[in-house]
């Protein structure tokens, strides 16, 4: 029985240290700290930016393996669905700034004039499927 949980044991923690190498790869290759202090010109807040990304991790761990609801009202599920949203945008956008999807798709649809709108389109949606899941889905 011992030997069951210590190969439990060593298999989740292998898992979670091959998750975690992984996503911390993903943010280092993309260079998201870095080019967001770029972006919003902060450099002088590049440790809040990372303190931020640790916490955020340890916590959405914390509340995805709890075994305890969050029976959140809509008045703060609100608030947290926006600031999801504006993680996955930011990410989504560091990526697609990264792969250069957003300036060959500009250039192959002809479509440089608008390329704001669009890029505000992708904003509102991850926005916009954030809190519809926050709202919507986890209250089920």
């Amino acid at each position: 029985m011992i030997i069951k949980y210590l190969l439990l044991i060593l298999i989740a923690f292998g898992g979670g240290v091959t998750v975690g190498t992984a996503t911390a790869a993903f943010i280092t290759i993309l260079q998201i700290v870095p080019r967001l202090t770029q972006i919003t010109n902060t450099r002088n807040k590049i440790i809040l930016y990372q303190v931020t990304i640790i916490v955020s991790f340890i916590l959405a761990i914390v509340v995805y393996f709890g075994d305890f609801p969050l029976n959140l009202p809509k008045f703060i599920t609100v608030p947290i669905g926006f600031i999801f949203g504006i993680f996955i945008g930011l990410l989504s956008s560091a990526l697609a700034e990264v792969l250069n999807v957003i300036p060959i798709l500009s250039k192959k649809l002809k479509i440089k004039d608008s390329l704001k709108y669009i890029i505000w389109a992708l904003t509102g949606g991850k926005v916009a499927g954030a809190l519809t899941y926050w709202l919507l889905i986890l209250r089920r």
